[in-house]
């Protein structure tokens, strides 16, 4: 009779420690759960401000493709007179740099040291 208590007595406390067991886990888990966002009515308002910032650039950046591609189809038009205004532009901000220029002051001290 007595070893029946003693079995009962010991799935008794094996039962209990593991009913303590899972308690300490859900108990822990309430302390690891991400926040919830009813606490936080801000956070809303910060996205949204967030996402109103990202529209207004986004239209920003469509008008400035607006108007590049104009500019593309106006040059697309007359395309010798862009390519003038391009080259004395490069000549104008690389000076050092054309090779032309070089050449041609180069042709002109051979054509001194023939002619004297």
């Amino acid at each position: 009779m007595q070893s029946i208590f003693t079995n009962f007595k010991q799935n008794l406390q094996r039962k209990v420690l593991l009913l303590a067991a899972i308690a300490l886990l859900l108990v822990s888990g309430l302390f690891v759960s991400e926040p919830s966002y009813a606490a936080t009515p801000n956070q809303k308002l910060i996205q949204q401000e967030q996402m109103d910032k990202n529209s207004q650039v986004g239209t920003v950046d469509v008008e400035q493709r607006e108007q590049a591609y104009e500019d593309q189809v106006k040059a697309s038009k007359d395309i010798d007179k862009t390519y003038e205004d391009n080259l004395k532009e490069f000549k104008k901000s690389h000076p050092e740099e054309n090779i032309v220029n070089k050449a041609v002051e180069g042709a002109k001290e051979a054509v001194d040291k023939v002619t004297k």
